[in-house]
């Protein structure tokens, strides 16, 4: 049907945060009409509004409407308008205004996108190439912008005004809305101007979407900027500008940027849905929008009952019983008396509050405040008003004593002059003891921060603090509310009066949003929206920041308090969660400070003791009326390289304090060419290197000059090396190596972050770890250094150090990242320096010198006896350095043995030494006088019987370090445990709770885990320091007698031989099939199996909440699959029970699963199941149960006639004629044939021939299915983690969603996962890789014979299927990656992925999806490492990285999926009319 001319195109964008709408002519394509309105959580009321009022202004006319919008699906059904994904809205309203665009930047509330165009060779029309969203966080949107708004308490609006005027532009992690108020309430307290903190929030944002969204891809000019921020705010286009090194012509911002994809969408009525009917009636259509919410409520009733707050009034009345609060009228003292008094403040990060504490510890009088971003001057005004309220009283207060706590506590302490002051978490816990002295555990959640703090015998044992993130903290909920405009003190009423709570699970604030988007669709109304964030709160308390498993481990007193725990509904909230009845004190959010007042009783009473005459410090009431203060921020320090920007406060009375300085030396603000103040800066000097730092000391022996022999004379050439990675383990060894033979070294300079800034555009994986994102500015630095070479190998392996035990592996990417940086810096094709990369297989010492030797001779053309010599040369080197370190390290822990006092050993691998990812840590104790030592320092560290004492499997040697670095702190009473870790860093999320339990089995001590990552979270990690030091010093006063020696087994409950007819084998999903096949193998070999049913919600909920949160999701759901039946089989003994699980790749967390099974089983308490893995068992878990070469020879025909199954299924099922007919066959013939495949019998085994011909009936079967093919629909190619590959409801039933929607989906067959393998050890074979060739060519050569055997049988069946198409293996694809990845690199999928994209971009497949575990360490490598060079090589096809993790939102990936299929529709017709199919 044709538009007639009585049509109008209306287009509305139903965003995250606002609507819009655009009226648009269909004769001119010109905009009518349009609107903008936030919608505040009622959209939609919001779309009912804005349609009328365009019904209004053109009566007559008849609407042809299109929604989009990331909430536009639900009202496009229900008014049966047309649906079209805000990307390609977006691209047709480019295409239509501003055809010479290359890239769209787009933030909206809380989606930032990049688009890149480019023109269609064949139609010459702009396509949406490729594009970008924030997957996993709203970093750098506008949801960002209100945030920090409200931090300033500025309006949203007010904010381009205060960022224009803005000078100077100061370090704020962007990545993150949340770490962003840990960057900026410092800059406010310090007085930084609001201004500035405008401007450079603008900054932050364009460095999060340029770097976190471009992931390596080059943004090109013009650029079109869109959506409201950057329609509002030119400030912020300007820094994009800035960022991007483009003028005004190249950027291009749009007239009503803010309604272009609302422009877009009705654009599209005329270009996608030009021919169909719009069923959309001005009548039936605003009608159905006025019932949409009572529709979409009737269907969340039944579901919802349940899940109340209170079963009835009684409970409610009963709960405001036990938790009664005071009130904040505090007794009017007589007139005439004197009131004695302790003041202590509380100086916290979003409010400040005090209280009077009387002789008798009772609180007389009090104050609680926001801070507005000016502490001091809130301090000020609340000190004057109680002066005048105390005179008006005709009372005198008498101050005896005043203590300070807090964020601000040293900048209070010095202001009023403080009598006492201690880091806030001690005071916390001093508070509740006086509430509850035999409280076992507090919980303290404020503004920005959580703590957690174990008490035993009233000794603090532990304190937790949030790592990094403050979701989950009440400013959460206050920002919320606030969008809203709920006051706080309604919260709790609102959240209790909800019918249907929302479920937000414990994402991380920002993503919180992406799952209330999808509540408000679904019609939820703001009171079932705030309900459910007091819940997720808690929900995050428990998975995400203590992670406490097993309540009973909080023991039986508990205390809750702190400002958040004001609101009620978040106490009933945390009742429900934990099942207990926690202590509220009556004043929760005065804790603090009511905490630091008696401390500072105690204090003043001690010292009265022997001077009965002291007084207080403290300026006095008086003199704070006319006290002032000057705030100069931005003040450089000139006395060392870092050059901290420093804040310098000036008192009135003529004292100063100083932050944002890393050291002492920032405190000092005299003139720096004043004698005096140079003798002061030699002392402080002097002062700092008297405490011995190992982390400075590595710094300084890694660079040393160690004077190798010079075989042969200086040849000029330099050759660079980034101080990045693996280098910190290696350096000494080849800077000696090329000394000796004439280079001369040149190494990148120390990180910094200006080097770090200079690398984020070509990071390729936002989630990788920060040490790896690190590594473009330190190749950046090289190029500017100008050498000539770059030399950066790829480490596989590295010769094993420990005494013991061999360990040689690498995580991948440290393995893999060289080649990262060779495809996106591109340093030879960019700057004409080429970069040497041969890969290293260095199992022992004997192979590091001959693949050393091989490479040199083969590509330098040196000589070989030269090149023995020269790696001599690095070894000598290497040994002094190692040498030097322990002897350093000896000589500290003689010393700290001598005084009995302690130092801290920082495990962590090498490359934490570097002080940009370490953030200066060492200064935090040096500065306490506590010596700091390495895990490389440690003497004996070398020595540990580690496997003995561990769980985890050990395959890498930085990892053998840290847990022996573990065994010594268990049993050296003078030393202390602290671990780094790197935000995202896969290894150690096993790594620090199995840490924690070895020492907590043999010890009292608490290890201090420290997780670190770009932001410079100086406050946070210094008050954890503090507080950890603190708990130290109390445990070792306490003298509490030693552990005795633990004699449990690693693995209690192992599976017997006896278990084998009496416990039942429970088999989780790889895939359907295979799980079907593993569990009727086992059954064949006498044991009893089920496999288990898909991993359903609840499933994944239960692995979420039982395995640690940065483990990967394939874990989760198949640890989660094992708890649901063991929850849902009651009725089963535990001992008639064992849970199965796979094991294989042993440089990733896949190795590792039967760890943290074993802690998920123990905590949700089943005790006595046992576990059950296919793999070799090294700690005696299953002794009664070995799987051998039979299961690998039956699981490879399985594997083999599995695929071929899956790929007749792949090919009917989006060609059927009959719907549900391929299912049926593919239902049929999958149990038969596994069912007959565990039951072949060992002589078969050879060529089973029962199963070839059941297979050929199968294949006939399938042939049989009635299809039409006459035209070939979009081919998408699913590829990624094995798991999420295979695994359906893993991976939300993608394959299911892109075949509903008219594609047909191609998936590797699982073969190649295994047979890779071999490939891989033919390749080391040849070129001298592998340890043992002997064994591995008689192993290798027999096994990949089998497997080529089993797939030809198979193929040469499968060839009878009438839609039989051939698809590469693992042999063919080896030959196509060479030029991109070196084939020896095998972690996870390895090459396979670039391989298959590579291959089948050739045979006509356009659209490629790569499914990845969030933060899964092999795909940064071969998953979104590698995209930017395969699309080099494929400039037409389009790959789509989804990641997922147990809180993935479908509407987020949906969004993503649609976006794929309509490009996919596209360029299935601009190629066809390439290749002619």
């Amino acid at each position: 049907m044709n538009n007639s001319t009585n049509d109008l195109w209306v287009g509305v964008d139903v965003g995250s945060t606002t609507v819009k709408i655009a009226v648009v002519d269909p004769e001119t394509s010109k905009l009518l009409h349009y609107t903008y309105q936030r919608h505040n959580a009622m959209q939609a009321q919001k779309v009912y509004e804005v349609l009328r009022e365009a019904h209004g202004l053109f009566p007559e006319k008849n609407f042809r409407v299109a929604f989009c919008g990331s909430g536009g699906q639900p009202f496009a059904d229900a008014t049966k308008a047309f649906f079209v994904q805000e990307v390609v809205a977006n691209a047709l309203a480019v295409r239509n205004t501003y055809p010479d665009a290359r890239v769209a930047i787009e933030l909206g509330g809380q989606d930032a996108k990049v688009v890149f165009f480019e023109k269609d060779r064949t139609t010459g029309k702009l396509i949406a190439s490729d594009m970008r969203m924030n997957g996993v966080c709203a970093g750098g949107t506008g949801a960002f912008i209100d945030q920090v708004a409200e931090l300033l308490r500025i309006k949203t609006e007010a904010f381009e005004g205060f960022a224009k005027r803005g000078q100077k532009v100061y370090e704020i992690s962007g990545r993150c809305g949340v770490f962003a108020k840990t960057d900026i309430q410092p800059m406010l307290n310090n007085g930084v101007a609001k201004e500035d903190i405008a401007l450079s929030s603008f900054h932050a944002i364009a460095k999060q979407t340029i770097g976190g969204l471009a992931q390596g891809m080059e943004i090109k000019p013009p650029v079109i900027f869109e959506g409201g921020p950057l329609t509002f705010n030119p400030t912020l286009v300007r820094a994009f500008k800035e960022r991007l090194g483009i003028n005004d012509e190249q950027a291009i911002v749009p007239e009503h940027s803010e309604v272009l994809v609302a422009m877009g969408a009705a654009l599209s009525l005329g270009s996608m849905f030009g021919n169909q009917e719009c069923m959309y009636r001005r009548e039936g259509s605003l009608d159905a929008l006025i019932h949409f919410n009572e529709v979409r409520q009737a269907e969340n009733k039944a579901k919802a009952s349940a899940d109340l707050f209170f079963k009835n009034d009684e409970e409610y009345k009963q709960f405001l019983e036990d938790h009664k609060m005071a009130g904040n009228h505090y007794p009017q003292p007589p007139s005439g008396s004197t009131l004695n008094v302790y003041l202590g403040i509380d100086a916290g990060s979003t409010t400040t509050k005090f209280v009077l504490l009387d002789e008798t510890n009772q609180v007389v009088d009090g104050f609680y405040a926001s801070n507005d971003g000016e502490p001091l001057a809130v301090l000020k005004r609340a000190l004057n008003d109680l002066a005048d309220r105390y005179e008006e009283y005709g009372c005198k207060l008498n101050i005896l004593g005043v203590g300070t706590t807090g964020y601000g506590e040293q900048l209070f302490a010095k202001a009023v002059h403080a009598d006492y002051h201690t880091v806030e978490t001690v005071a916390h816990a001093n508070a509740a003891q006086m509430i509850c002295p035999d409280v076992s555990f507090i919980l303290d959640i404020g503004g920005q921060d959580m703590k957690a703090i174990s008490v035993q015998d009233g000794v603090v044992t532990g304190i937790i603090l949030n790592e990094a993130c403050s979701s989950g903290c009440g400013s959460f909920i206050e920002t919320y509310a606030r969008s809203l405009g709920i006051p706080m003190e309604k919260i709790a009423e609102l959240a209790f009066n909800a019918k249907s709570p929302s479920q937000l699970g414990s994402r991380c604030t920002v993503f919180m949003n992406s799952s209330i988007i999808t509540e408000q669709r679904d019609g939820k109304q703001p009171e079932d929206i705030i309900a459910g964030i007091c819940r997720s709160i808690i929900n995050n308390v428990f998975t995400k920041v203590i992670r406490i498993r097993n309540l009973n481990t909080l023991g039986k007193k508990v205390v809750v308090q702190g400002g958040t725990f004001k609101n009620n509904a978040v106490l009933r909230a945390f009742e429900q969660y934990t099942g207990l009845k926690p202590i509220r004190p009556e004043r929760p959010g005065e804790m603090g400070a009511i905490g630091i007042a008696l401390l500072t009783k105690k204090f003043m009473e001690e010292k009265r003791m022997s001077d009965p005459t002291i007084q207080t410090k403290f300026i006095g009431l008086e003199a704070m009326r006319n006290f002032s203060w000057h705030n100069q921020p931005g003040q450089l320090c000139q006395y060392c390289t870092n050059h901290c920007s420093r804040t310098i406060v000036t008192f009135s009375d003529g004292q100063s304090f100083v932050t944002g300085n890393r050291c002492e030396r920032g405190e000092v603000t005299a003139d720096p060419n004043d004698p005096a103040t140079k003798k002061l800066i030699a002392e402080i000097n002097k002062k700092m290197q008297a405490v011995p730092d190992m982390i400075k000391r590595t710094n300084q022996l890694l660079v040393k000059d160690y004077a190798p022999q010079i075989l042969v004379p200086q040849n000029g050439k330099t050759i660079g090396i980034p101080r990045v990675l693996e280098f910190w383990a290696s350096l000494p060894f080849w800077k000696a190596f090329f000394t000796s033979l004439g280079y001369t070294v040149v190494v990148s300079r120390q990180s910094d972050y200006k080097l770090f800034e200079s690398g984020l555009h070509s990071v390729p994986s936002d989630t990788v770890c920060f040490p790896a994102k690190l590594v473009h500015g330190h190749v950046l630095s090289l190029i500017d250094k100008k050498v000539d070479r770059i030399f950066f190998p790829m480490m596989v392996a590295l010769p094993s150090d420990h005494t013991k035990f061999t360990a040689t592996s690498v995580c991948p990417v440290v393995q893999g990242y060289p080649n990262i940086c060779k495809n996106t810096d591109a340093p030879e094709k960019n700057y004409g320096i080429p970069m040497d990369q041969p890969i290293f297989h260095w199992f022992n010492a004997k192979l590091r010198k001959s693949q050393t030797v091989e490479w040199f001779h083969e590509h330098w053309d040196l000589d070989k006896k030269l090149l023995s010599k020269a790696v001599a040369e690095g070894e000598k080197a290497l040994n002094a350095y190692r040498t030097t370190l322990l002897e350093e390290g000896q000589k500290i822990l003689d010393d700290v043995r001598a005084r009995n006092s302690f130092a801290v050993v920082i495990a962590g691998r090498p490359y934490h030494a570097d002080t940009l990812i370490n953030h200066n840590i060492a200064s935090h104790f040096t500065a306490m006088g506590i010596p700091v030592l390495t895990t490389e320092s440690l003497p004996g560290v070398y020595d540990q019987d580690v496997p003995k004492a561990t769980r985890v499997e050990i395959k890498n040697t930085f990892h053998l370090r840290m847990l022996g670095a573990t065994m010594i702190a268990a049993k050296d009473p003078n030393v202390e445990l602290a671990q780094i870790v790197s935000f995202g860093c896969g290894h150690d999320s096993i790594l620090t709770d199995e840490m924690m339990r070895m020492l907590h089995r043999d010890s009292n001590k608490e290890m201090l885990m420290l997780k670190l990552d770009e932001g410079d979270a100086r406050g946070p990690v210094g008050i954890r320091v503090k507080s950890f030091i603190e708990t130290v010093k109390a445990r070792r006063a306490a003298e509490l007698p030693d552990k005795p020696e633990s004699h449990e087994p690693l693995y209690h409950t192992p599976f017997t031989a006896e278990d084998k007819t009496k416990r039942k084998i429970l088999v989780p999903n790889l895939s359907p099939a295979f799980g079907v096949l593993a569990a009727e193998y086992i059954k064949a070999q006498g044991y009893i199996a089920e496999s288990l049913p898909l991993a359903d919600r609840e499933a994944i909920e239960l692995g979420k909440k039982y395995v640690h949160n940065d483990i990967c999701f394939p874990c989760q759901v198949n640890i989660g699959e094992n708890l649901k039946w063991l929850k849902d089989h009651p009725e089963v003994k535990q001992t008639e029970v064992s849970v199965g699980l796979a094991k294989n790749c042993e440089n990733c967390r896949a190795v590792q699963y039967a760890v943290l099974a074993r802690k998920a089983l123990d905590e949700a308490g089943f005790h006595d199941v046992s576990i059950i893995t296919t793999g070799t068992d090294n700690k005696g878990m299953h002794p009664g149960f070995q799987l051998g070469l039979h299961f690998r020879l039956h699981m490879l025909w399985g594997i083999a006639t599995m695929d071929c199954l899956e790929t007749m299924y792949r090919a009917c099922r989006p060609y059927e004629v009959v719907k549900g007919s391929t299912q049926k066959v593919y239902d049929h013939w999958m149990p038969l044939l596994m069912r007959m495949i565990a039951i072949l019998k060992p002589t078969e085994l050879a060529y089973p021939k029962n199963v070839i011909e059941m297979l050929e009936a199968c294949i006939e079967a399938f042939n049989g299915i009635e299809v039409d093919r006459s035209v070939r629909k979009p081919r998408v190619a699913v590829l990624g983690e094995i798991l999420m590959n295979y695994h359906p409801s893993a991976n939300g039933y993608v394959e299911e969603y892109l075949m509903n929607n008219g594609m047909e989906v191609y998936l590797p067959g699982m073969m190649d996962f295994f047979r890779v393998d071999e490939v891989v050890r033919g390749i080391k074979l040849k070129r001298g890789f592998s340890a043992n060739p002997i064994n591995d060519k008689i192993v290798g050569g027999i096994t990949a014979k089998v497997y080529t055997h089993a797939v030809e049988t198979v193929h040469k069946v499968m060839h009878k299927f009438k839609l039989y198409e051939h698809h590469a293996d693992c042999y063919e694809l080896v030959d196509l990656v060479g030029d991109i990845i070196d084939p020896s690199y095998n972690t996870g999928e390895g090459w396979l992925i670039p391989g298959e994209i590579l291959y089948n971009a050739k045979k006509g497949i356009n659209s490629f999806i790569i499914l990845q575990p969030f933060a899964c360490l092999a795909n940064h490598i071969s998953g979104r490492g590698l995209t930017k060079a395969v699309k080099e090589r494929c400039p037409n096809i389009q790959v789509l990285s989804l990641d997922y993790d147990p809180d993935t939102s479908f509407a987020n990936i949906e969004n993503r999926l649609q976006m794929l299929i309509i490009n996919a529709r596209e360029l299935e017709k601009a190629n066809k009319g390439k290749s002619g199919n």
